[in-house]
């Protein structure tokens, strides 16, 4: 079951970002999906790394944050969480902590099911 949402909510992602006319809708859509996903699958670290990435793509840096840290306190070895918390570290954090996690997150796969956050490192 939450494949079927992760896989939905990565498909309005999506279109958000080529449709951006549809942002809001297609990023309510998504988070919606991945939050029922994460109220049924409470540690599941794929859906909460999705949910991660959205957050990020929304600029909730903290809340982002937050669901990252515990994608990685549930086992999570995929890059995209590690990335995603690099992303979401640099808006909330240091530039150490936001190194050490981009550097980390190099050395590691990225699933296929997951996906990573938006960064443009010489916005903001």
């Amino acid at each position: 079951m939450a494949m079927k949402q992760i896989t939905e909510a990565r498909h309005l992602v999506d279109q958000a970002w080529q449709r951006l006319a549809h942002w809001d809708r297609n990023m309510d859509a998504a988070q919606a999906l991945l939050e029922r996903a994460r109220a049924s699958h409470p540690h599941d670290p794929q859906v909460l790394t999705c949910l991660g990435a959205l957050l990020c793509d929304r600029a909730l840096y903290q809340q982002a944050e937050a669901v990252l840290r515990e994608a990685l306190a549930q086992g999570s070895l995929d890059r995209h969480t590690t990335f995603n918390l690099a992303v979401a570290v640099f808006h909330t954090g240091t530039r150490r902590q936001t190194l050490a996690l981009f550097g980390a997150a190099a050395k590691m796969q990225p699933s296929a099911i997951t996906w990573a956050a938006y960064f443009d490192p010489h916005a903001s």
